[in-house]
């Protein structure tokens, strides 16, 4: 997809600005609240965004809106811990 080609693209130019990166892929996320955030891809998620300064998000757009998946990896990322 092109969003994710516009992902790798933004990781390639942080890389040679001195950034260090990682890419999260959603596939694999369960929907926020089925399981327990001990689940792999919840934990992975949620270790990436507090090991990370700064972060770059991409997501096609659906009919003017953010995608269900955008938004289930926002849900999932708890706001008591930053």
């Amino acid at each position: 997809s092109y969003s994710r080609l516009l992902t790798l693209e933004a990781e390639r130019i942080l890389r040679q600005l001195g950034a260090e990166t990682r890419v999260f892929d959603p596939h694999g996320l369960p929907l926020a609240d089925s399981v327990s955030p001990e689940h792999p891809k919840v934990a992975e998620l949620r270790a990436l965004s507090l090991w990370s300064e700064g972060q770059v998000w991409c997501s096609p757009e659906r009919h003017g809106a953010l995608t269900g998946v955008f938004k289930n990896q926002i849900d999932w990322l708890p706001l008591d811990s930053g």
